[in-house]
């Protein structure tokens, strides 16, 4: 069984080693090697044979969507599978897509087994592999190798475990809906100024700090949505531009040590909106007690996008 080559496309650092790992938990076997943009995929696949593409949809130079274009029209790549990996879940940008070629999407934030899940499910659809029958052939090449150099055979590989189930967005079924259409509404009506910012204004939180004249600050708001499906209303209490400060209700959840993250900013005086790709840096109780309301939540910027750091500079200058 030949091994496949997988190229995995973001410009942020983090979800690149995210998306690694999980490719390498269920496919051992398997090449992985990364770009971090568009254009630099390109040259990459033009020198080496991929067989799966993993990427972002937003980056520099060369967004996710261009890339698959190009690769639609090339004769060398116009049947790889590709799978969208974004934190834009909106119907728009999943019909754009689809449009486009794409054979699956998944929305960020997410975690190993969802990503595993999907990726396990549409190689299997294309190349006939499943994560037992590579995960046997690695093990196999790994005891040849130490029978020859005269080591002991290496541990049986874990057979990873096969996770939540995501229907194929592609189906036409009901499923999707549970991994990114759901999403969508939420999020859609959040980045529009809809339903969902109006929650988030009204929604119970600490009074905004003063700016040293003593004056209020501009009033901040921000929903951070967890790989868990968890939908967090916060409200920002100090902001550059390198990590965000936010303070979260204890009922609504407390995320992990550098979980994967996006954090839709929102103004309370104008539609101004910043989505942006973090991790959790950490949490404290800002009163000291246990069994406090709330809780304060560092989070530190993954993305690199051009469009998106204008945003947040421009929300920075607004609110600081």
């Amino acid at each position: 069984m030949k091994a496949l080559n997988i190229l995995v496309v973001d410009d942020a650092n983090f979800i690149r080693d995210l998306v690694k790992k999980a490719v390498r938990a269920q496919f051992p076997g398997f090449g992985v090697d990364e770009a971090a943009d568009g254009q630099k995929a390109q040259s990459i696949m033009k020198s080496k044979t991929y067989h799966v593409i993993l990427c972002d949809w937003e980056m520099p130079v060369m967004s996710g969507l261009e890339l698959l274009q190009w690769m639609r029209s090339d004769e060398k790549y116009a049947k790889t599978p590709f799978m969208m990996i974004t934190s834009r879940s909106e119907k728009s940008h999943i019909v754009k897509a689809v449009e486009a070629g794409v054979t699956d999407y998944i929305g960020k934030p997410f975690n190993n087994e969802q990503l595993g899940t999907k990726l396990a499910r549409m190689i299997y659809k294309h190349y006939k592999m499943s994560p037992t029958q590579t995960a046997r052939q690695a093990q196999k090449s790994a005891d040849s190798a130490s029978l020859l150099t005269g080591g002991s055979p290496a541990p049986a590989a874990a057979n990873p475990s096969g996770g939540n189930t995501n229907a194929s967005l592609l189906t036409g079924g009901s499923a999707p809906a549970a991994q990114s259409a759901a999403p969508a509404a939420g999020n859609a009506s959040l980045l529009t100024g809809g339903s969902k910012t109006e929650q988030l204004v009204k929604g119970s939180a600490p009074p905004a700090s003063k700016k040293k004249g003593g004056s209020a600050r501009s009033m901040a708001l921000a929903q951070v949505r967890t790989s868990e499906g968890q939908d967090l209303r916060c409200i920002v209490k100090d902001i550059n531009l390198n990590e965000m400060l936010v303070v979260v209700k204890r009922d609504e959840g407390v995320p992990r040590l550098y979980d994967q993250v996006v954090v839709d900013i929102v103004s309370k005086e104008e539609d101004l909106v910043a989505r942006v790709n973090c991790f959790v840096c950490s949490t404290q109780a800002p009163d000291k007690k246990i069994d406090g309301e709330y809780f304060n939540m560092l989070v530190r910027y993954d993305d690199q996008d051009p469009e998106k750091l204008e945003a947040l500079s421009r929300f920075v200058a607004k609110v600081r």
